[in-house]
């Protein structure tokens, strides 16, 4: 929460407390510290900021965030689906490893759109396990369209992960993947209609649909949206290698040759 951090920040004590119980009081900064070490050590615990998930969210308006699913790229109000899909960057670069080398961003886009179309139709055809969970699937229709293969992609192109190019390229590649979905998502509403708890004027006041282009955002406003969220970058750790043993979600390549094991 927003509390902690500050109290973090401030190195302040933080009361530890569930359903209105307290059960012992501690350093914020101890405890921030032990949790990071945590963290980096064995990647437990799972850390979000949920009350920058709550602000940023695109369905504020008709929904609270309490935890993500279990990856973490998804957060999810009570009985929310996680609805992913993945493009391979590393596929769409052209002339690899040269001088000109460059990912071909009509691809991208043209991509992208296929993707959302295919996530949209998935929400009808899936079967859910309990009512409730179709019920939230269906008035909300959200959906997570992300990557796999970044950093293959920008070995293609001659650049270091984690450098400033590199981090300039990622924005360049996940802006048009961010702009190409929700114009899709337009399209979908103008076609089949938005979302059922779309509401024009709290939807457009969100900070990332404030951010869109005004092309997009008048468009939204026209013919609303046919999905609440869109862009969501997933682990993709089987995917990756289902994808061609590419480099998984927008992690630095993991080793050049190891293998996997699997049970059963």
């Amino acid at each position: 929460t927003d509390a902690f951090i500050e109290a973090v920040r401030q190195g302040s004590p933080w009361n530890l407390m569930f359903d209105g119980k307290l059960y012992r009081t501690v350093d914020a900064r101890a405890l921030w510290d032990r949790m990071m070490r945590a963290t980096y050590d064995y990647a437990e615990p799972g850390v979000v900021f949920i009350d920058r998930i709550n602000a940023e969210n695109n369905l504020s308006y008709c929904e609270q965030i309490s935890a993500t699913n279990p990856c973490g790229e998804q957060p999810l109000p009570p009985y929310g689906a996680c609805l992913l899909g993945s493009v391979n960057l590393a596929r769409l670069v052209d002339k690899p490893f040269t001088a000109e080398a460059a990912l071909d961003m009509r691809r991208l886009e043209s991509l992208v759109a296929l993707g959302v179309r295919f996530l949209d139709d998935a929400i009808d055809v899936s079967n859910y396990p309990l009512p409730p969970q179709k019920k939230e699937a269906s008035a909300k229709r959200r959906i997570g369209l992300g990557v796999t293969g970044l950093a293959d992609a920008l070995i293609m192109c001659g650049v270091r992960y984690g450098t400033p190019a590199a981090v300039a390229l990622a924005e360049t590649w996940m802006s048009a993947i961010k702009v190409a979905a929700y114009r899709t998502t337009v399209e979908l509403a103008r076609e089949k209609g938005a979302f059922a708890l779309y509401d024009a004027e709290r939807f457009l006041a969100a900070p990332n649909v404030q951010k869109l282009p005004q092309d997009v955002r008048a468009g939204i406003a026209r013919y609303g949206a046919r999905n609440g969220l869109l862009t969501s970058i997933a682990p993709t750790g089987t995917i990756s290698l289902l994808a061609g043993n590419v480099s998984s979600g927008v992690e630095p390549v993991f080793d050049f040759r190891y293998d996997r094991r699997v049970l059963q």
